[in-house]
């Protein structure tokens, strides 16, 4: 599970609305390491914001990992990370056999 720390909403909408490298990493790792131990949620974020005390955790259930991995895969395709489109592409076949 990736731990982001922010000091506002703002700063947390700039991260998570754009296409940071940094969350769909999170994303395609979270779902490895749920696929691994075979759980049908997959941790992704923990999420901090200076002046809270609470800590807001972003999971994603099973049903939804093909999607988000479809996704992932685009963003490595559009970045030219061909490496981890690779890896990503062979990790939702996993994810697909799996499931079915």
């Amino acid at each position: 599970m990736k731990k982001f720390h922010f000091e506002n909403t703002t700063e947390f909408e700039k991260v998570f609305k754009g296409t940071d490298i940094r969350i769909t990493d999170a994303i395609v790792a979270g779902i490895q390491e749920a696929l691994s131990f075979q759980k049908k949620t997959a941790s992704l974020f923990e999420v901090t914001f200076d002046h809270e005390e609470i800590a807001f955790e972003i999971s994603l259930q099973s049903g939804q990992w093909e999607i988000a991995l479809e996704s992932c895969l685009n963003h490595y395709r559009e970045i030219e990370e061909a490496d981890k489109a690779i890896d990503t592409y062979l990790l939702q076949k996993e994810v697909r056999k799996w499931l079915s």
